[in-house]
């Protein structure tokens, strides 16, 4: 006999196959993009800017893109999320922004990077400062001129207005015996950093190792608030007046030593020889005795006793 009802059973296992099929398949994921354009303050369009996205819960690997010739730059297949893009060139101030990336959406960032201020280095450049400036302490240390220059050098470019990175290079190029170019970078220190004026003794002293009497002089003109407080500053003030014909000045110079440190018996013996040359007889003893008073074994103690010897007892005109 056939079945009153022949199609019952020939649907049932179509539609358990359907019910199967239909838990089977996963929800869609929600995704979307970011998009952006990076310019300078003129409106062109920044190539190269480092372009970096994270979730801003801190959750997932940061995303990393870079704009194109354009400025322009796109990161498409984002989870529906809160996110952070940091922007970075080098020589430009970074920047963030916080953007919300919806489902099918294109989220756009329209930035102006900003040219960092003079001076104002980047993480990567500081990074690279700072390196030069332990090699060269290093090498300043250890007696290493040449290299302890080249590492100066290096962070002067860098930061070519650091004044004291100017007066360290001058310093490592004295000792490496070029005094030229210690000059020049002792007077950049002092042209950028005016209370490194000291650096100008330094000048004053490499211009009389090299015989131009007239330009030390000048140098120690413009640091005398150095020279007048100090015996050996007046001293070599002196010295170099006087192997510059100014005679008159280098024997008020030497006299200023005296006052200024009345224990300085350099100064003494050049005040003695000047006040002989003048004749002035007592005023010479005087000047040598309390030279030999404080250097009674000096270099100059036996020379000394014989001039005084003569000045004591002179002989007949």
């Amino acid at each position: 006999m056939r079945s009153p009802h022949p199609t019952f059973r020939l649907r049932r296992p179509w539609l358990w196959v359907v019910a199967a099929l239909l838990v089977a398949v996963p929800a869609l994921a929600q995704r979307g993009a970011i998009r952006g354009k990076i310019v300078d303050p003129d409106g062109n369009p920044l190539e190269g800017v480092s372009v970096q996205i994270v979730l801003l819960d801190g959750g997932g690997r940061p995303i990393n893109v870079t704009t194109n010739s354009n400025g322009e730059f796109t990161r498409a297949g984002l989870r529906v999320q809160n996110y952070r893009v940091s922007l970075e060139l080098d020589g430009y101030e970074p920047l963030q922004a916080m953007v919300q990336v919806s489902n099918g959406g294109q989220a756009r960032i329209n930035e102006t990077m900003t040219p960092l201020p003079e001076g104002v280095l980047t993480a990567v450049q500081a990074a690279e400062a700072d390196n030069y400036l332990r090699i060269a302490q290093d090498a300043f240390d250890s007696g290493e001129w040449d290299v302890a220059v080249e590492a100066f050098r290096g962070f002067i470019g860098l930061q070519p207005q650091a004044g004291p990175a100017w007066f360290n290079l001058a310093a490592a190029l004295e000792r490496s015996g070029d005094h030229d170019g210690a000059i020049e970078a002792y007077e950049k220190a002092v042209e950028l950093a005016p209370d490194l004026d000291e650096g100008l003794l330094a000048v004053a002293d490499l211009h009389g190792q090299a015989q131009r009497w007239d330009e030390a002089l000048t140098a120690f003109d413009r640091a005398m608030h150095f020279v007048e407080t100090s015996a050996m500053n007046l001293f070599n003030y002196a010295v170099y007046a006087s192997n510059a014909g100014r005679q008159e000045v280098a024997d008020a110079f030497f006299v200023k030593a005296t006052e200024v440190d009345p224990n300085f018996a350099p100064a003494y013996l050049q005040v003695g020889m000047t006040r002989a040359r003048l004749e002035d007889r007592e005023g010479a003893i005087a000047a040598f005795e309390r030279y030999l008073e404080l250097e009674p074994d000096g270099a100059q103690a036996v020379s000394v006793r014989e001039i005084l010897d003569s000045l004591r007892h002179p002989g007949p005109d």
